[in-house]
């Protein structure tokens, strides 16, 4: 049996990437504190975090991912001790 242009491969490549709900964090946070509700800011949810230009150290939280299960239906944190599950973007 030839294979052809139309062929599917047998097996895929895949690489599934995490989805968080991003909050712009205000204040001095290390990136492994909680972040209190007031000091966040809901951007969006996806795989790669918006950065709102501000972001250019690596010493405190500036873009912080959560889970969905950490984040209400509002798109605020449930309460005040929800760490970050990634932070990708950090300010001094």
């Amino acid at each position: 049996m030839a294979a052809s242009a139309f062929t599917v491969p047998s097996t895929k490549a895949s690489t599934k990437f995490a989805s968080y709900k991003w909050f712009s964090i205000s204040g001095s946070l290390d990136p492994s504190d909680a972040v209190p509700r007031s000091s966040s800011t809901y951007l969006g949810e996806g795989t790669t975090a918006p950065n709102p230009g501000n972001c250019n150290s690596t010493a405190h939280q500036c873009v912080s991912g959560f889970n969905s299960s950490q984040v209400n239906s509002s798109n605020q944190l449930i309460n005040d001790m929800q760490v970050p599950q990634v932070t990708p973007l950090r300010k001094p």
